[in-house]
């Protein structure tokens, strides 16, 4: 099935691209490649290719054909996994459907709990942090859910993931399963509405949604009538601040206008950097790029930051928490914070949080740590 959806994609493209190198030009991929979208196509993407590409979408932003290259390589990452062409199993310490992952060890050594909030209890109303923030920013997922428990005194706190990392990295399969097992908890729960804080999280489950009937809000939504969301700092001076845009919001643009909306309200200036909204490029974590070619995450990020300090703002605002730990791998000339952060007056260091992450599984400890990741099929 991959094979034909892949062969399908990769037809589309060598009929109709028009090698203007507007992607090209964009992408830095398809730099190193130093090939059109159409001759790509016309040999098929390599493994390597396909692993390498962030799944950003913005070569389809601005191909004024409005081909998808980004889709083509998606395609080559359910075959690969079809196939057997890439060792998939050794990434396992990533899946979200495995009783043990990186995320879920890392709350526990952590001692990151969240069994005193409401959980798997019948309610209309769910939050849904996503497993990164519920894992790096246990701060700011209690923050928001005490704000929203103003208005929704018994809210869920749902500690699922949505299942995206599977569908990126090419198990569709066992990605549908593990979004069926969701499914059948928030019907369980009687969930009539699910507020989300990850764009990742809102554009991967909106189609699964609206077919239950089950109404989706971004958090920005959620709270917009709160007082302490909407009520302006106190400063002496301004913060510039300049909002990085996540790649699943580039088309419909929901999140960049609300947030944009919000941290002017609460007294922020804010300044754009050159890329921006539709045409805003990859933070260096999209499509799990640094587990297969970390230099070139690296580069994604470092030019990203340069960017972001030549607009002149004092602070990089993202409002997914994956691109704010990404920026904040070291030491900046400007700060790195999440948009809520910003909104609710939560102070959060995000500085070396990733190398903490990777510093488990150093020393015997951490082999021990490693052994067991890995352990279970």
């Amino acid at each position: 099935m991959s094979s034909e959806k892949l062969s399908k994609v990769c037809q589309e493209i060598q009929e109709n691209c028009i090698s203007c190198g507007q992607c090209s030009s964009e992408c830095q991929m398809l730099q190193e490649i130093g090939e059109e979208p159409a001759s790509i196509a016309a040999r098929k993407p390599y493994v390597e290719e396909a692993y390498e590409c962030s799944l950003c979408g913005l070569c389809e932003a601005v191909c004024p054909s409005s081909l998808s290259p980004k889709n083509m390589f998606g395609e080559m990452r359910a075959e690969a996994v079809e196939t057997g062409e890439i060792p998939i199993n050794e990434y396992r310490y990533m899946f979200p459907d495995r009783k043990v992952n990186v995320t879920k060890l890392y709350r526990e050594v952590n001692g990151i709990d969240y069994q005193d909030l409401n959980l798997n209890r019948e309610n209309p109303v769910a939050f849904f942090p996503g497993c990164t923030m519920l894992t790096y920013s246990p701060q700011l997922t209690r923050a928001v859910y005490s704000n929203l428990c103003r208005k929704h005194p018994d809210l869920i706190l749902m500690t699922d993931c949505c299942g995206l990392p599977l569908y990126q990295l090419g198990l569709r399969d066992r990605g549908k399963k593990y979004v069926d097992t969701v499914k059948a908890k928030i019907r369980d729960l009687k969930i009539e509405t699910v507020i989300a804080v990850c764009p990742n999280c809102f554009y991967q489950l909106g189609p699964i949604l609206k077919e239950m009937g089950i109404k989706l809000l971004t958090v920005y939504e959620a709270l917009e009538n709160l007082s302490v969301f909407n009520q302006s700092n106190v400063l002496d001076q301004k913060y510039r601040v300049t909002v990085h845009d996540s790649c699943p919001d580039r088309f419909e643009g929901i999140f960049a206008s609300q947030v944009r909306s919000a941290l002017q309200k609460k007294g922020y200036q804010l300044i754009e950097m050159e890329h921006n909204k539709k045409t805003s490029t990859c933070c260096g974590s999209g499509g799990e790029v640094s587990h297969f070619n970390p230099e070139m995450a690296d580069s994604r990020v470092k030019a990203r930051l340069d960017e972001a300090e030549n607009s002149g703002a004092q602070i990089l605002a993202a409002y997914c928490l994956s691109c704010v730990l990404n920026f904040g791998r070291s030491s900046n000339k400007i700060q790195s914070k999440h948009v809520l952060n910003l909104l609710l007056d939560v102070e959060q260091d995000f500085e070396g949080l990733k190398k903490k992450s990777k510093m488990m599984f150093e020393g015997p400890e951490g082999e021990k740590m490693w052994e067991r990741i890995m352990a279970e099929p």
